[in-house]
């Protein structure tokens, strides 16, 4: 079963379709507006996850801390980072599960001046029962110019 929702964020849209095994996940827990720290895997990188129960990639453990990004960042970070990949996890922390003294909103790393939003970064272990919904993402045809997207981006507050 797959089931489709459509989600239009600023100058951006991004689809979010739901299959197994994070449909079952996502039907069981309800989503959570507050929780506005998200996470984005590769499809490889979600199953080690499966298998070890802990979320890190390659990227988090060289910096030593778990990149993250805001509801307003996603469109960007997808753009920058994920390009190269058709299809994309998108985790929502539960933040009630997160040491709020680890999760600091900082400079972005690497920052080549181009973003200036605060991003959250944690630095503690991430589990996979600190994750309140699971979205794929599969990529959309339309690619928004990066100008246009840093302007969406850096005139929020986060």
């Amino acid at each position: 079963m797959k089931n489709s929702l459509v989600l239009f964020t600023g100058f951006f849209t991004v689809f979010l379709v739901i299959t197994s095994p994070q449909e079952t996940i996502q039907s069981e827990k309800e989503f959570n507006m507050t929780n506005n720290v998200y996470k984005i895997l590769r499809e490889h990188e979600w199953d080690a996850a499966l298998q070890t129960g802990e979320i890190i990639t390659d990227l988090d453990n060289k910096d030593g801390f778990i990149h993250l990004s805001t509801a307003t960042q996603l469109a960007v970070t997808l753009s920058f980072f994920f390009q190269d990949s058709d299809v994309v996890l998108l985790l929502q922390l539960d933040l009630a599960k997160i040491d709020q003294s680890k999760l600091l909103f900082e400079e972005p790393y690497p920052n080549k001046g181009k973003r200036r939003s605060a991003f959250p970064h944690l630095y503690s272990g991430l589990s996979t029962d600190q994750i309140s919904n699971i979205w794929t993402l599969e990529k959309g045809s339309f690619k928004v110019p990066e100008v246009v997207l840093l302007q969406a981006e850096n005139s929020k507050e986060n």
